[in-house]
Parts: C-alpha cells; sequence; structure tokens
C-alpha cells in the first residue's frame, strides 16, 4: 500500500524475531535543503525508499563491503574489478592474485608474473572465463604495487584517496571505492554507472555532469543527498549498487511502475 500524501511514512522490518519501524516524512515533504520530494517509501529510486532501504540493510548487514583485510588487498580487488568487468570476473582474478601475493610479497611488482595469472582462464561459475584487459591491468598492478609502500597508509580518508589516485589506473571512482572498502569511509563517493543512473533520476546530477571532467562536484551532490536523507553514504552506495543492477534503464520511479524482482522494502545483500 502506498503512504498517505501527508501522513508520516512508517517502514517495519522483522529482525532476529524483532519488529522495528522507521519513520519518514511525508510523500510530498521536502528533502532538508533539496528541492527534491521524499516520495513514497515502496517505489524505487525515491529518496524515501533509498532512506529505507538502507536504513533495513544496516539492520541486517553493518558490515559487508570489505573484501580484504589491508591496504594492499583492497587495492588489488578494486582494480581488478570496476568498468567492464563483472563483479563475478573481478573477485575471482582477486582471489588468484591474492594468493600470489601472500606466498611472495613482491610477486604483484613483477608484470610479466601479474599478466600471466590474468592471462590463465578463471573459473567463474563453472566456467572458465578470460579476463578482459589483462595486459593493461597487469601494468598497472605492477606499477601500483611498487609504489605502494611510498603511500601514507594512516592518512585521513580524502588524504589516502588523493594519493591512491596518483597510481596509474587508479582514478578517484577507483580509490573512492578502496577507501569505503577498507574503512567504510563516508566521506567519498563511487560513482559508478549505477550510483550515476540513480542521481540523474533523482536529479542531484545532471545530464552535463561528467565524472572524468566533475567528480568532485558530483560526488558533493550525492554526499549532501545521503546526508539528507540521513544514510550513511558508504551504505547507501551499495544498496543503491545491489538495487540498480537489477532495474531497467528506464527509470521506474519516473514511469511509476515497479519493477519485477526487487522487492518492495528489503536490502538485497552484496
Amino acid at each position: 500500500m502506498h503512504a498517505s500524501a501527508k501522513a508520516t511514512q512508517r517502514v517495519r522490518a522483522y529482525v532476529e524475531g524483532t519488529v522495528r519501524s522507521l519513520d519518514l516524512p511525508p510523500v510530498h515533504a521536502l528533502v532538508d535543503g533539496m528541492d527534491l520530494q521524499w516520495g513514497d517509501a515502496s517505489i524505487p529510486m525515491t529518496p524515501a525508499y533509498w532512506a529505507a532501504q538502507t536504513w533495513m540493510w544496516r539492520l541486517d548487514a553493518p558490515d559487508h563491503y570489505r573484501l580484504g583485510h589491508t591496504l594492499a588487498e583492497e587495492l588489488l580487488a578494486c582494480m581488478l574489478g570496476g568498468h567492464g568487468i563483472p563483479a563475478e570476473v573481478g573477485l575471482a582474478a582477486y582471489q588468484r592474485l591474492r594468493r600470489a601475493m601472500h606466498a611472495s610479497a613482491d610477486r604483484l611488482c613483477d608484470r610479466g608474473a601479474v599478466l600471466t595469472m590474468l592471462t590463465e582462464p578463471l573459473e567463474v561459475g563453472g566456467r572458465p572465463i578470460r579476463y578482459r584487459f589483462a595486459a593493461q591491468k597487469a601494468a598497472y598492478v605492477a606499477e601500483a604495487f611498487s609504489r605502494l609502500p611510498e603511500l601514507d597508509h594512516d592518512a585521513d580518508d580524502i588524504t589516502l584517496r588523493n594519493e591512491l589516485t596518483r597510481l596509474r589506473g587508479v582514478g578517484p571512482k577507483t580509490a573512492s571505492w578502496v577507501l569505503r572498502n577498507l574503512r567504510g569511509s563516508d566521506a567519498v563517493a563511487i560513482l559508478d554507472v549505477h550510483i550515476i543512473r540513480a542521481g540523474l533520476a533523482l536529479g542531484i546530477f545532471t545530464e552535463a555532469d561528467r565524472v572524468e571532467r566533475h567528480y568532485d562536484r558530483m560526488e558533493a551532490s550525492y554526499l549532501a543527498f545521503a546526508k539528507a536523507i540521513r544514510a550513511p553514504a558508504s551504505i547507501l552506495d551499495s544498496v543503491i549498487w545491489m538495487t540498480m543492477r537489477q532495474l531497467p534503464s528506464t527509470p521506474p520511479a519516473r514511469r511509476g511502475a515497479r519493477p519485477s524482482g526487487v522487492p518492495r522494502q528489503h536490502a538485497l545483500p552484496l
């Protein structure tokens, strides 16, 4: 049932035998500091929907995004994933190279060794899969791991993120991904295609925005939105990422339709 236009919206979740509830502003109320209505919490891609999903995700999986235990492991995982690499393939490559890194700390500084490991087919879902861009990624990984000792591993989130972007092959999105995973940082944003789609549907990004030129501005808009709906930016990112992977390209909130396969009020696991 959709929320009344004037009534406070109450979202409920059943967690370990206890019913928990969250009250959100009415459908037509404006998000603090933004020319944006909260919308119906049961309709995907509205501010209320993202707030509710993030709240439920925190109840179910408070620490869900870490892939490794050290800066080196997180950097490796994030460099091997991202644009053009299916998540499952990136994780399979990461597991192979992480084992090699643990066997020999300098192994990933050897471009040839990294290339060999990335060229050999990976087993993904019971099938052999070839890793795309193996030669390019091998060069990036070898150079990054050769320079990793130069970084101040104890720097604050923004400083370390900026230091990571000085490594070849590591842009602000990848560097932010590392910080979000490793530290649960709410000070950075991972502006991938899914976050951009959601931001365009919300109106916090414009069609003229380009991450390669406007990353800082777009990041500030995303972080402001997360703060306004009282959602940790790091967890909101994961909720958006998982949800947008399942939604069709045309934003359902604009069409007024609910896509099949996306629960009404359920946070999807990463």
